[in-house]
């Protein structure tokens, strides 16, 4: 009976031991660069990209019809251009080599922010089966939005956690991220077959073999001989005639287009069969979602396209689904029929470029005022890039998906003042805030812009 009364004693106890903790709020423990303080130019800014197109006049054309038809032209060259290719291209196979010949330290840090473990490690490095590459040849598309690898791995590698910009949403694994239906070529294969390291006209690397699909060459003749149509929003389901869903597509998708019916577009989509070969599934997809290739580059255009990124969170490398600074700049121009590679710096080198590097950062942005085109300028700094959209009170504005601000505080410590979205400020966000010092500047560092289309 004791031991009974005991019992219910001790329950008592926790119970209002629990209620005491309950009557505390949980404070997350949050490090202060990631805590929600407001930069003024998001707030000053209009976050409205419609804004800033009535402004630089709406439906002005940016090029003339021939020059939409070069970039068309070119656009199509380059997106089926690893279909056309059978072998590694140059320096691929030994920097791949060495990324996953990588030991110690420089292995990085694993999921659990702990340095990698070097068993798990080389069992990735034995299961890709280096020795043998390239292994295969075979065209291939993907089947839905998936990500290119720099290893045959999900996990995440991180170069040091502690340090600002090197811990997440920064996996050094993620190369980036591919739309459904882009096309790929495989040179091999890892030895449990789960992950092919595949070539693309955008980049190289390891995929997901359940994400990709064998695409033979009826298969090939039969895409090409369509005109595309590109996706203008996120999240667009895709569905066969019977109602089942075949995939999702995202704003830069590009699709055969098969047919026009009025207020929907008749799209087809590579789906996977049982024997992992691609075939063409029909779907009616409607006009507010995609259209055909290539839209007429004006202001109000690119406004409409941009509105569905506006306040996008960051993803590097295009991880989560989301959209680093020059993926949002690359999906932005697609259904414009406008390639753009898939880095910053090669973005800046896409089109006729202005050297921004001479003079003061007035001057500088005073250049970019008066010779910029709005809605067809991009700005570049080494490791950022995005669109100039106009003026805004005498400062340029600058529609931009970021990570965040470099600071340093008091005793010299780097940090970042994390935005982590897309948003429109002008070229000197957190000008305002001591911890950013005027070197970090966005305008200070900056070296060019460039002109996307350029009749």
């Amino acid at each position: 009976m004791n031991h009974v009364w005991q019992r219910a004693a001790g329950l008592a106890l926790a119970v209002l031991l629990l209620a005491g903790c309950g009557r505390q709020p949980f404070v997350p423990d949050v490090p202060d660069d990631y805590r929600p303080v407001a930069v003024r130019d998001v707030e000053h800014f209009p976050q409205d990209l419609d804004w800033f197109a009535e402004r630089a006049g709406n439906d002005v054309r940016l090029r003339d019809e021939s020059r939409a038809a070069e970039d068309a032209a070119r656009f199509r060259k380059l997106f089926y251009a690893a279909w056309d290719i059978s072998r590694p291209g140059k320096g691929n196979a030994d920097f791949f080599r060495a990324e996953l010949a990588r030991s110690g330290a420089a292995r990085g840090y694993a999921e659990n922010l702990q340095p990698w473990d070097g068993d798990r490690w080389q069992r990735m490095v034995l299961n890709a089966d280096w020795s043998n590459f390239p292994s295969l040849s075979a065209a291939a598309v993907t089947v839905r939005a998936t990500s290119l690898r720099l290893a045959p791995t999900a996990l995440p590698r991180f170069e040091r956690p502690s340090d600002p910009g090197e811990g997440y949403p920064f996996d050094m694994f993620q190369q980036t991220a591919l739309p459904l239906g882009f096309p790929l070529m495989l040179l091999h294969r890892t030895l449990d077959g789960a992950w092919y390291y595949a070539e693309s006209s955008l980049a190289s690397g390891w995929v997901a073999a359940e994400d990709v699909a064998l695409a033979d060459e009826t298969f090939q003749n039969a895409w090409r001989a369509l005109p595309l149509a590109a996706f203008t929003r996120d999240g667009v389901p895709l569905n066969d005639r019977t109602g089942n869903w075949l995939a999702a597509a995202n704003l830069g998708t590009v699709l055969p287009l098969a047919g026009d019916e009025g207020s929907a577009l008749r799209v087809l989509t590579p789906v996977r069969d049982a024997e992992g070969r691609a075939v063409l599934v029909s779907a009616r997809v409607d006009k507010s979602a995609a259209a055909a290739m290539p839209l007429p580059l004006t202001p109000r255009r690119v406004a409409d396209v941009g509105a569905s990124l506006m306040g996008q969170p960051y993803g590097w490398g295009g991880l989560n689904g989301d959209r680093d600074c020059s993926a949002m700049l690359r999906d932005l121009f697609t259904p414009f029929g406008v390639w753009l590679p898939r880095n910053s710096a090669a973005q800046a080198r896409s089109g006729r470029f202005v050297d921004l590097t001479g003079g003061t950062p007035a001057a500088r942005e005073s250049r970019i005022l008066a010779e910029g085109r709005p809605f067809a300028t991009l700005l570049w700094l080494p490791g950022h890039i995005g669109l100039y959209v106009g003026e805004y009170q005498g400062q340029a504005a600058f529609f931009h998906n970021l990570w965040g601000l470099r600071t340093r505080d008091e005793n010299g410590r780097e940090g970042r003042h994390v935005l982590g979205r897309a948003v429109i400020t002008s070229t000197r966000p957190g000008s305002e805030l001591p911890s950013v010092p005027d070197n970090a500047l966005l305008l200070n560092r900056m070296k060019g812009m460039t002109f996307v289309s350029y009749d």
